[in-house]
């Protein structure tokens, strides 16, 4: 058997292989499947994906998280003093006032444009991949 030609085996085995009946899928699998989308479609909405929620939820939620991101902006020369107050040492003033502060703003501004480019590459994937646009 050591002579025997590789090529030839492997297409007798392929052979053999493609004479074997296909699997049958169990009688309860479609039922099953079918439950379980429609369960997956009775979802409440903040379940979902943000893009699917109702409009005044959207609203509602970037009106918080600009809060929440004015409320960090503001904070951040608060929490600057408390650190100052707070260090025994003037190094630690000195560390934040040269690394910290001068970077605040534009990492900011790249978390919020990467946040932005992922919703823009989201709403194209899904375009893209179900041909649809996302319905409320």
């Amino acid at each position: 058997m050591a002579s025997a030609d590789p090529e030839r085996f492997a297409d007798a085995v392929g052979a053999r292989l493609r004479q074997l009946p296909l699997p049958a899928a169990p009688h309860t699998l479609l039922p099953r499947v079918m439950a379980a989308a429609q369960a997956w479609a009775r979802r409440p909405w903040y379940t979902r994906a943000w893009f699917t929620w109702p409009p005044g939820w959207q609203a509602a939620s970037i009106a918080l998280l600009c809060v929440l991101g004015a409320g960090a902006v503001l904070l951040l020369p608060g929490a600057a003093s408390a650190v100052a107050r707070m260090a025994s040492v003037n190094a630690a003033v000195v560390l934040w006032r040269t690394f910290v502060r001068p970077v605040a703003p534009y990492a900011f501004a790249f978390a919020a444009l990467m946040c932005l480019a992922c919703a823009v590459f989201g709403a194209a994937l899904n375009h893209v991949v179900f041909g649809r646009t996302v319905q409320p």
